[in-house]
């Protein structure tokens, strides 16, 4: 009888033991769990980019553009890009020069001179690197899609944007942005029969925050 009751008084001990301890091993657990993911480090309210670019789908005459912008940021993921503006140079493609050799001459299409913008800009993926293992390299994708007004050689058009971009930050208030836009521009007879002029707008852009 007494064996038995030792026998079960060391099973009452060992289940105790096993019970406390992993008693904070599960604490432990969660807490890991719940900070897998680091906050961001670079965090900014106001946004003043400027930038350069390129217009770049129409074959005979490319925009090499300039202007900047205004963003101000509400979260870590939600912004809104007050305004954004453009101003186009145009330069002739080698093609133009081919068809004036020939004695051709291509259809005379208008091209983009200004254009403002204003976009709804989301922030879902924020990453950081290490470069050659001796410093830490941060950054972030993000997606932007608004409305805007343009000015062509002989019209102005409503239109819309879409795009995606890329930014690295080189401090805490200095960042570069990589960004790549689809421009749509209506003209008036949209209802009628959808006449739209469009570009891919290209850009690169340093970034003040603060």
């Amino acid at each position: 009888m007494q064996r038995t009751f030792t026998l079960q008084l060391a099973v009452a001990l060992w289940v105790g033991i096993l019970f406390v301890a992993a008693t904070p091993a599960h604490a432990e657990e969660q807490s890991y769990s719940s900070k897998v993911v680091q906050n961001r480090k670079h965090l900014g309210t106001h946004e003043f980019t400027a930038q350069v670019g390129v217009l770049a789908l129409d074959a005979f005459t490319k925009g090499i553009t300039f202007g900047g912008a205004y963003t101000l940021h509400f979260t870590e993921h939600l912004a809104w890009e007050v305004i954004n503006g453009l101003y186009s140079v145009h330069a002739d493609t080698s093609l133009k020069d081919e068809l004036k050799a020939l004695d051709v001459r291509a259809t005379p299409f208008e091209v983009l001179d200004f254009a403002l913008m204003t976009n709804f800009v989301f922030k879902p993926f924020y990453w950081k690197a290490s470069w050659l293992d001796n410093r830490l390299l941060y950054g972030e994708f993000l997606f932007n899609i608004g409305g805007g007004y343009g000015w062509y050689t002989r019209s102005s058009r409503v239109g819309l944007n879409v795009g995606t971009g890329a930014r690295f930050y080189l401090s805490e208030l200095l960042s570069l942005r990589f960004d790549m836009r689809y421009l749509l521009f209506f003209d008036d007879t949209i209802l009628e029969d959808f006449s739209y002029k469009d570009d891919l707008w290209l850009t690169l852009g340093l970034s003040l925050s603060f």
